[in-house]
């Protein structure tokens, strides 16, 4: 009897399954009969053999492959490939920005400041000149001339008893600096000017230690009060009456276009760039006695309206100012983004950075003593200027957005101007600008999410005859419509 009984429960087992799963079956034939994608409605026929439907169902499979593959290639061009640098000859139109200028004079340290500086540490004459020497050294020292740092056995007992650690090199010599754009004689200090209208120069930070930069765009964000201590400068009272640019400007019918840069004594080193960017320590000139004159234009390269609003950087593979992703400074440049990378090369070489960043991080970078300076950087000043190592050091790969906003400086002559200094009154640089360019660069919005909305809407159209409507249909299928063929409406 027990086995009687178990052979029923087998017989009946299949029809239970079949019981539980035909509204399934039911419910995706109706859904096969009325698909919103072209071909599987012959999965939901009835009449149609088992070779037939397999046939149709690999070539769904192989429609909807195609159809993904290129849906994911537009998606790939418009997350990295959407924008286009476009050429404008519409010249007559165009105001053109000037050079910028950065000139940093070789005599940094102000003698009545250290002789304070020195009365307040009871320095002793030969003490003096030795700090002296040490201070003026190491201020005007940069990856090009490490090794020229004066320094002595008296200087590190100095240092030790002042407390002096390297973290505080660089605080030191700004303290010992006189800011030159705001002498008390309007004569007598550093001003860049065109005709009797003036173009504001700032004390910056560089990699140069302490400099001046004027007909700049990004100068104010790079000051030495902004990076050292974190604020910007206070309002130089001598522009506060006079009619003051940022930067100037210049087009075809303006002719000639010519801004000076001058309040220096002593020698100067002289640094041409973009208003948009800041020094390239590896492009400097040797130090001059007398002024440079600087005949040149500029190439530049500008953005639509709308172009920051509908793009990503990793759209437009550039960045504006405001868009740092940088951990020193709170701007981006293509420069300043380099600068980053010679501090990360020095950690990762000598593992200290040099005096002249801005160190505003927690935790802060370990500076470099003045020995490691000497000792270190030099034999790696290659790997440092051109980021090419030698043969026992690899080359870096510095990866840097362009700027998105930019000018390409290009100079037709540059020359030094004898005799100058004597007729100024003081050394410094001019600039000149007699030719105008007859293109310039457009960064445009060429793939539009529209547009990857339409790419995708005919990929999925040509292989699988698929809409918009279609995609409600699913939607519609598998939820409302599955509601209600579970309460029992057929």
């Amino acid at each position: 009897m027990g086995g009687k009984m178990e052979t029923k429960k087998t017989n009946n087992q299949p029809s239970v399954i079949r019981t539980i799963l035909r509204p399934v079956e039911i419910f995706f034939d109706v859904f096969f009969s009325h698909g919103a994608l072209h071909g599987i409605t012959y999965l939901g026929k009835s009449l149609l053999h088992l070779f037939e439907k397999i046939l149709w169902m690999v070539l769904i499979v192989i429609s909807l492959y195609f159809c993904v593959t290129l849906s994911l290639q537009s998606w790939e061009r418009f997350l990295t490939k959407s924008t286009v640098v476009a050429i404008e000859k519409d010249h007559y139109y165009w105001n053109i920005s000037l050079p910028s200028l950065t000139i940093c004079p070789m005599d940094r340290i102000d003698r009545d400041l250290f002789d304070q500086f020195a009365t307040r540490s009871l320095l002793n004459d030969e003490e003096k000149v030795e700090m002296f020497e040490f201070i003026e050294s190491l201020a005007n020292s940069t990856y090009i001339n490490f090794e020229d740092i004066k320094g002595s056995d008296n200087v590190d007992r100095i240092l030790q008893m002042l407390r002096i650690t390297p973290k505080d090199y660089m605080l030191l010599i700004a303290n010992l600096t006189q800011d030159l754009t705001r002498r008390d004689d309007h004569e007598l200090r550093v001003r860049s000017q065109n005709n009797l209208e003036y173009i504001r120069s700032d004390q910056t930070l560089t990699e140069y230690g302490i400099c001046y930069t004027t007909n700049s765009f990004i100068a104010r964000n790079l000051t030495t009060s902004q990076l050292l201590k974190g604020h910007p400068p206070d309002e130089n009272d001598f522009y506060r009456n006079q009619k003051l640019h940022d930067v100037r400007y210049g087009n075809l019918f303006d002719g000639d276009v010519t801004y000076s840069f001058i309040g220096f004594n002593g020698a100067i080193s002289a640094f041409y760039h973009s208003p948009y960017d800041t020094i390239n320590i590896a492009r400097y000139l040797p130090y001059s006695m007398e002024a440079y004159e600087f005949e040149a234009y500029s190439i530049e390269s500008v953005t639509s309206e709308d172009f920051r609003e509908h793009t990503t950087v990793s759209q437009r593979g550039c960045r504006f100012f405001s868009e740092s992703n940088l951990t020193h400074f709170n701007i981006y440049t293509k420069g300043i983004c380099l600068q980053e990378c010679r501090l990360k090369i020095a950690m990762d070489k000598c593992k200290c950075i040099p005096h002249f960043y801005p160190n505003n991080v927690r935790p802060p970078k370990t500076v470099c003593s003045y020995k490691q300076l000497k000792e270190c950087f030099p034999p790696l000043k290659e790997l440092f200027l051109e980021f090419r190592g030698g043969p026992e050091h690899d080359s870096i790969n510095c990866y840097c957005e362009q700027n998105c906003v930019d000018s390409k400086v290009i100079i037709e002559r540059t020359q030094v101007l004898v005799g100058t200094r004597k007729l100024l009154g003081s050394n410094g640089g001019l600039v000149l600008m007699k030719k105008y360019p007859l293109i310039r660069f457009s960064r445009q919005v060429l793939f539009t999410f529209t547009d990857l909305l339409v790419s995708i809407g005919g990929t999925a159209g040509l292989f699988l005859g698929f809409s918009v409507l279609g995609v409600v249909e699913i939607v519609y299928f598998f939820t409302l419509r599955l509601v209600w063929y579970c309460l029992g409406h057929r």
